[in-house]
């Protein structure tokens, strides 16, 4: 217990150590803050969206006169919504650069998914910090200063071999330092994650178990690299600039080379030429053969085929049938680009294991379902319920048939399909075996400790 005490005095005398811990607990702290106002915001984005149309359908609903389905259809911008996990305030992943309440018209999907507004970056916050920014940049750092020259700098001053005459053996005397330190860090990543729990109202379910296990797992790494740079007995600057150059190289430069790679494998344009190719398509179509048009749409959508030929006014089913026909001239760019961002997903995945930083990053990220992945799932769901809309409005276009109240109120709304992550299961198995094998070479390295 008297050894224990000295320990704890030593671990909390230094002035470096207790600033690191400060700043960590600070950092964790506002970025949680921070995320919570992220989520809110969010959430009442998408809270309003729908409340908003609500109004709007209210409104229509109360006019004398009602209006013609294709001015209907034009208008009504029905909201969407990516269901999110509340766990989404600490790990925001792709959240933060993608819609997560888009508004969907009854015209051409392509522009609507892809087609974002150019946004100020002037007026933009500074970074994008999150819990899970802290967990997977600064954890390690924080693990690094308080561990690596743990034994260097009892060599430097002159106490490695009084305690190594006592009656213990090094590891044992190096291991109760680290576990020591082990202890304290991980408590105060507890006690971020329960505080977080607390403040968004989130459950103590499998989920917070997870990312309590995944982050004890990553901590683990990382303090048995440290004792593995500290087994060969050099100074504390070799020590610390290792720890520092293995931190950048793990953190940063694989996973950027990673990105870099994935980059240049897929095409990152797409969107851009999807949307273009569109709009082309679109605004020629008002110079070509209407009928043609609306006979090329009929051919493919043969449940309206029945409808009346065009006249010489303005038809608003020949309108739709043209948004329509825009969207197919550009099918096999939007598919192809939905097999490679898929296919960049699942390399990402795999990419991953060569980066523990990334891999972790991407697994809070996954459970959080906010990856990549389920940003795929979300622009599905759109697409899905944008068909909906297109063939409710049909119906009246294509047989003219006048709107009702009743109509009205029954026009289809989103509906959240729940989202799975698939193909994890590998993960855990995998991240287990790694650590236990950097562990049990710190062990041995650390057993093999010499006198000097």
């Amino acid at each position: 217990m008297l050894l224990f005490k000295l320990e704890c005095k030593r671990l909390f005398a230094g002035t470096v150590n207790k600033l690191v811990l400060v700043l960590f607990l600070l950092s964790g702290i506002f970025a949680i803050y921070q995320g919570a106002l992220g989520y809110k915001s969010i959430r009442i984005d998408q809270y309003k969206s729908t409340v908003v149309f609500q109004k709007e359908r209210e409104h229509v609903s109360s006019r004398e006169a009602l209006p013609e389905p294709g001015s209907l259809a034009y208008y009504a911008s029905a909201p969407t919504q990516w269901q999110l996990s509340p766990w989404a305030a600490l790990f925001v992943g792709e959240t933060s650069s993608s819609m997560v309440a888009a508004k969907i018209r009854a015209t051409a999907l392509q522009s609507q998914i892809y087609n974002r507004e150019i946004v100020n970056p002037s007026q933009q916050r500074a970074g994008g910090l999150d819990l899970g920014f802290v967990l997977v940049y600064f954890l390690p750092l924080v693990i690094g200063i308080l561990t690596v020259t743990l034994i260097s700098d009892e060599q430097h001053a002159g106490r490695w071999r009084l305690l190594n005459a006592m009656p213990r053996s090094v590891f044992s005397l190096v291991g109760k330092q680290i576990a020591l330190r082990f202890v304290v860090i991980w408590f105060m990543v507890a006690l971020l994650l329960i505080s977080a729990a607390l403040l968004l109202s989130l459950p103590f379910d499998i989920f917070f178990w997870t990312v309590l296990g995944a982050t004890s797992l990553y901590m683990v790494f990382w303090f048995a690299l440290a004792a593995i740079i500290m087994s060969f007995s050099k100074n504390s600057v070799f020590n610390s600039l290792t720890y520092l150059s293995s931190w950048v190289v793990l953190a940063l430069l694989l996973p950027g080379a990673v990105h870099l790679y994935l980059s240049n494998q897929y095409h990152s344009d797409a969107p851009l030429e999807i949307t273009l190719q569109q709009r082309m398509t679109l605004n020629d179509g008002w110079d070509q053969d209407k009928q043609a048009t609306l006979d090329a749409f009929v051919a493919k959508e043969s449940k309206w085929s029945n409808t009346a030929p065009l006249g010489e006014a303005f038809d608003w089913k020949w309108y739709y049938a043209q948004q329509h026909m825009s969207d197919i001239a550009v099918q096999d760019q939007v598919e192809a680009y939905r097999r490679s961002n898929a296919a960049r997903q699942n390399q990402l995945q795999k990419l991953s294991v060569l980066s523990p930083a990334l891999f972790f990053q991407l697994s809070l990220n996954e459970l959080a379902k906010t990856s990549g992945n389920f940003q795929i799932k979300y622009q599905q769901q759109i697409a899905d319920y944008h068909q909906t809309i297109r063939h409710y409005f049909y119906d009246f276009l294509f047989f003219d048939k006048q709107v009702s109240r009743q109509d009205i109120a029954d026009f289809p709304k989103f509906e959240p399909q729940t989202m799975v992550a698939q193909g994890g299961s590998w993960k855990l198995p995998l991240s287990t075996a790694v650590v236990a094998l950097m562990l049990m070479i710190a062990i041995v390295r650390i057993r093999k400790v010499k006198v000097i």
